[in-house]
């Protein structure tokens, strides 16, 4: 899908460029899912402390993949630390803003403490920084030794660098539809939680007599991780753990999509078009050492959170027919707006979970974002046909 300006009205059209059933998207696919794997193990053989599970997930795996197989998202599972009653979660104390999104991990079995006590603080708690570097350096090994295949697409020039939350892989691509294409992996650090956070509200807002209670009774079986992050809510430098749903979202994601005659799909790819054809101007500027650094009003999970609170809120399959489209979108972007406006915008999963806390962060300037959001709105015209739209 494409969006072009047409006197004011815009237009999402198909987008030919992107296909992804595409014979050579998915030889993409395979070939980039089973080196991580590859990775994976020669990381578990290395350091039997990082034996993990690899957990696809993101937009591409949940066919929200507005254009090209250009990144992918693992998540890469702790298995011991994973096991059920080994790890439980602590508050981080003397914030001066609560927020049950970020915590502290400590390791409550006594033989699992010991083998990781070069990654425990004095404080008892689990290092994340300590634990993404050493996966850092254990992913370069993994790729410096790597097997090559006879055929390999993938160019020997690899770069590994590590972010405030993930690993990050940039490599080429050598193929015939996508020569010399740069991909970027995005390999996330996580431990899978016991049971189902507390400060959860899920099961009051989504009960036995709503239309999504078994999709959500299946999320809340995936269950929820804790993601390694060298950053806290206030976007500054912070060690902690946050709290992810990626995999109760993708469970709940598959089962709305479910029906093709629907615009469940079509809405967010809509949505995600949108973002990146207007991220220029959809900016939110926050104060930092007497200048501005600019932060988005909404990446990409921001605005898987509002569809779920829109569907949530008008689940009944007569608010998403073709005929919706248009409106659907909108609604959408206007929770955005009024998220910004409040300065609230909140996690789908955990209420009190903010994914942009304006309280614990420095002052940000919201206006002009607000405003030509609200101008997007305004002038938001979808014209083509939507049985042609590529979802």
């Amino acid at each position: 899908m494409r969006l072009n300006h047409l006197g004011g009205i815009v237009t999402v059209r198909e987008n030919a460029e992107f296909d992804g059933n595409h014979v050579e998207v998915k030889e993409i696919e395979e070939r980039i899912t089973s080196w991580v794997k590859e990775m994976s193990n020669y990381i578990g053989r290395k350091n039997p402390l990082f034996k993990n599970t690899v957990i696809p997930s993101g937009s591409y795996f949940e066919d929200l993949k507005a254009e090209g197989p250009d990144e992918f998202d693992f998540m890469i599972c702790l298995d011991d630390l994973s096991e059920p009653g080994v790890c439980v979660i602590k508050e981080i104390p003397l914030r001066p803003v609560p927020d049950p999104g970020y915590v502290h991990v400590q390791i409550d079995s006594e033989v699992v403490r010991q083998r990781y006590r070069r990654y425990i603080s004095k404080r008892g708690n689990l290092k994340p920084d300590a634990l993404l570097k050493s996966s850092r350096d254990l992913i370069e090994k993994a790729i410096k030794y790597r097997r090559r295949r006879p055929i390999e697409k993938i160019a020997e020039s690899v770069r590994v660098e590590l972010r405030k939350i993930p690993v990050t892989i940039k490599l080429r691509w050598k193929g015939t539809v996508y020569p010399n294409y740069e991909i970027s992996l995005d390999l996330t650090l996580c431990i899978k939680g016991s049971g189902w956070p507390n400060a959860s509200d899920i099961r009051r807002r989504v009960g036995r007599g709503h239309p999504g209670y078994g999709y959500f009774k299946e999320a809340r079986k995936g269950g929820y991780h804790l993601v390694a992050s060298t950053i806290g809510e206030s976007g500054r430098h912070r060690p902690c753990w946050r709290l992810s749903f990626s995999v109760a979202e993708g469970i709940v994601l598959k089962s709305i999509f479910k029906n093709p005659r629907l615009i469940h799909k079509a809405t967010l790819k809509v949505l995600k078009v949108l973002r990146k054809k207007h991220e220029h101007c959809l900016r939110l500027f926050e104060a930092s050492d007497g200048s501005y650094r600019i932060q988005w009003a909404f990446h990409s999970y921001v605005l898987k959170t509002m569809f779920l609170h829109e569907w949530c809120e008008f689940p009944e399959d007569s608010f998403w027919g073709r005929d919706q489209l248009q409106s659907r979108v909108k609604d959408n972007l206007t929770r955005i707006e009024r998220s910004l406006k409040d300065r609230d915008i909140r996690s789908f999963w955990v209420p009190d979970y903010k994914l942009f806390n304006f309280r614990a962060r420095n002052p940000t300037e919201t206006q002009s974002c607000e405003e030509n959001l609200s101008r997007l709105i305004e002038i938001l015209t979808i014209s083509q046909p939507l049985n042609q739209i590529n979802v």
